[in-house]
């Protein structure tokens, strides 16, 4: 037998015990998926939540450190959409809003921090509908954006956390990459119409101003309602800023990519629910709003606790209070648990310089 025959009866022969590999990896799953269903009315007898996060965190945990070949992270999404399946399958679904429609850059970060297997995600009109949504129940979580690297925070996220009764579980950041987006058969020199969200366009101006000059402008809601009109149109003269995720979806077609002007540029999604994030980590942080007294040195005063415990501030900012004239809001991230020794005693401390304060979650900090 030649050389090269000799190498591709190996590949056959290597082909087939990962076929039988595979083989076996399911027949596991489905005893694991058996040890789950019993589990699962073991739970329900004993009128339990199907939901564990701290137990899931602990198998995540315990997983990944076995890994010798495969990297930590990788092993980890494995099993992530292992556990949310298993969830399934004791008859649990995870609901997720976010801002819609399909494409967005929200819904692509709600599928990096949540297992797609298991979960339900729902695509909501506004930021408003989606606390509601979890306030009546009709969803678990919802993921929101807060913060841009380049523009600040989105004031509208702000002021609902500060109204609604719910809590941050725990953030995402995802890199904002845009692209222009159009029908398959186009070419560049075929466009004479942008549609996108005000802030892509700020975001690509420059590129837009060098290459599309004389293109006509229209805004709309989102980057992704600018993909499914340009699908809808038909229309080789249009094209959509937007992400490669939309134009997946749409089956559209990237005409040229990374056109932002600002390469570092991220956004910070928050995921918000009625519950407190249960799991521990080396590193956490917290979410607070206050208002101070108005006395000279309220804020100094406060701040200076947070520094005197050595505990370290990644965020404060000030807001004008809808309910009082001339009054603010400061919205604060510290790295470290509520529940810490320092934490809390910086917390208490903090009420002699503030008239009110909320606590709007703690999570792990990744």
């Amino acid at each position: 037998m030649s050389e090269k025959g000799k190498s591709n009866q190996e590949l056959k022969d290597i082909r087939k015990q990962i076929d039988e590999i595979d083989d076996a990896i399911v027949d596991l799953l489905n005893k694991r998926a058996n040890a789950v269903i019993k589990i699962g009315n073991v739970k329900k007898s004993l009128n339990l939540e199907i939901s564990q996060p701290k137990r899931e965190e602990e198998i995540r945990e315990r997983i990944k450190n076995k890994s010798t070949i495969f990297k930590k992270k990788s092993l980890d999404a494995i099993w992530k959409e292992i556990m949310s399946a298993s969830k399934l399958i004791q008859g649990t679904i995870t609901k997720v809003g976010y801002l819609g429609p399909m494409g967005t850059f929200t819904h692509k970060a709600a599928l990096e921090f949540f297992a797609k297997a298991g979960t339900q995600f729902i695509p909501c009109d506004s930021m408003p509908e989606i606390f509601g949504n979890i306030e009546k129940d009709l969803s678990e979580y919802g993921i929101v954006p807060f913060e841009n690297s380049l523009q600040g925070t989105v004031r509208e996220t702000l002021d609902l956390l500060i109204e609604n009764d719910l809590f941050i579980y725990g953030e995402i950041e995802v890199r904002v990459i845009q692209n222009l987006i159009s029908l398959k058969e186009a070419e560049l020199s075929d466009i004479e119409h942008v549609l996108s969200h005000p802030q892509a366009f700020a975001q690509t101006r420059v590129w837009l101003k060098s290459n599309l000059p004389n293109a006509k402008i229209t805004e709309v809601t989102s980057t992704a309602e600018a993909v499914r009109r340009v699908r809808k149109l038909a229309d080789k003269s249009y094209a959509a800023i937007g992400t490669e995720f939309a134009a997946n979806i749409y089956e559209l077609k990237v005409l040229n990519s990374k056109i932002e002007d600002e390469k570092s540029n991220y956004t910070r999604f928050l995921i918000i629910s009625k519950n407190e994030n249960p799991l521990k980590a080396e590193k956490m942080k917290t979410s607070i709003v206050f208002v101070t007294k108005h006395i000279p040195g309220a804020l100094y005063g406060v701040l200076k606790i947070f520094s005197d415990a050595e505990i370290n501030l990644s965020k404060i900012e000030s807001r004008p209070r809808r309910k009082g004239r001339w009054e603010y809001i400061f919205f604060m991230d510290f790295e470290a648990d509520k529940i810490d020794p320092k934490a809390e005693k910086a917390l208490e401390q903090m009420k002699v310089n503030v008239i009110w304060q909320k606590i709007l979650g703690t999570f792990p900090l990744k």
